[in-house]
């Protein structure tokens, strides 16, 4: 089990005798009070309700749904704004360094519909296809009274403006050509699946945040060399491209298998130092 501190023993200071080292039972474990001696970048994170707690990391793919390609993959230390924060970033980069490429939309589930994350994308001129809590068009606040507070003023407008980017949004979602693209979203959730059942992405193969932001990188490799191989095979056979097509399928087939046996599964092993860029 995961070895973890707290500021004081609660077995100490209801008069209860010490428990045994590893037993937990009874005990209320929180980000706020404990952290894992041995993992401290870890964090406790429950994915639904009925769930435990379990010490985890947040991984966020950036992913093209037409083509099922991983353009950016982050490891995250678990927070309540990672996931947007993270998406926003994967957004901006990919921007900075391809800006050619225009973005046209973003698709994600509810825990992206943020007031403020729902306007950024807009200001970047993104259509964001991201379910709102209800589908009827909110009206806009009123007040009897006017006020001079500037700072009552400034809570007012931003209520004023978080209704009207809620209800945009509910607008475009709506649109039939949104829709159809909206449904792309469960291209995300098999690329997880995939990771976790086939390249081990499921568990932490080392410590830390760095090297969890290496193993999520290195599966992104795999899994994009595998569409990659695909997309070969499917692709019309006129020209050289017969001759070429064997022994290229063989090649991008080993660099998958390549990376998936020395990094991945064996990571665990080896204390990397070396740092990775993928671009």
């Amino acid at each position: 089990g995961p070895n973890l501190s707290s500021p004081g023993s609660s077995s100490a200071s209801s008069g209860r005798p010490p428990k045994k080292p590893g037993d937990f039972r009874g005990e209320r474990f929180s980000n706020r009070t404990h952290r894992s001696m041995t993992d401290p970048d870890a964090r406790l994170y429950r994915k639904s309700p009925g769930q435990e707690a379990h010490l985890r990391y947040l991984i966020h793919h950036t992913v093209d749904t037409r083509s099922s390609v991983i353009l950016r993959t982050q490891a995250k230390i678990i927070t309540g704004t990672a996931e947007r924060e993270a998406a926003l970033e994967a957004l901006w980069d990919i921007r900075r360094e391809h800006p050619c490429l225009r973005i046209q939309s973003a698709s994600g589930d509810g825990g992206y519909a943020d007031t403020e994350m729902l306007d950024q994308l807009l200001k970047m001129d993104v259509v964001p296809l991201i379910p709102v809590r209800s589908l009827q068009k909110e009206a806009l606040p009123g007040w009897r009274r006017a006020v001079r507070d500037p700072e009552k003023a400034r809570k007012r407008w931003s209520k004023i403006k978080a209704v009207l980017v809620r209800n945009k949004v509910r607008r475009l979602n709506g649109q039939p050509h949104y829709r159809a693209i909206r449904k792309r979203r469960v291209v995300i959730e098999r690329l997880f699946a995939e990771g976790k059942a086939q390249h081990g992405l499921s568990r932490a193969r080392s410590r830390g945040l760095e090297a969890m932001q290496e193993q999520a990188i290195l599966t992104a490799v795999v899994q994009n060399l595998k569409r990659l191989s695909r997309y070969v095979q499917k692709r019309p056979q006129t020209g050289s491209s017969v001759c070429l097509k064997p022994a290229y399928e063989r090649f991008t087939r080993g660099v998958a298998a390549f990376l998936t046996v020395l990094f991945v599964m064996t990571s665990h092993l080896v204390r990397r130092r070396w740092s990775i860029q993928w671009t």
